[in-house]
């Protein structure tokens, strides 16, 4: 992310972004919420579910919320 510093503490990664320290987790699940507005309002100016700027975006979406669901399965098992 630009503007941010990362450093590791020996266990997990994190980022310093806009004064405050934010895990991975929560760096996707910002990501996650930016992605699910901008796939709504994509909708609302297309008007339509079958747009292809539309489903790019949910594709994206899809891709972000998988790569979240990974690495909670990391931590739950590691």
């Amino acid at each position: 992310m630009a503007g941010g510093s990362e450093y590791s503490n020996g266990h997990q990664d994190h980022k310093f972004n806009a004064g405050r320290l934010t895990n991975p987790a929560e760096m996707l699940e910002d990501e996650i919420c930016r992605l699910r507005q901008h796939m709504e309002r994509t909708y609302l100016e297309e008007d339509s579910l079958r747009s292809e700027r539309v489903i790019e975006v949910s594709r994206k979406l899809d891709k972000k919320i998988n790569e979240y669901m990974r690495y909670k399965l990391r931590c739950w098992s590691g």
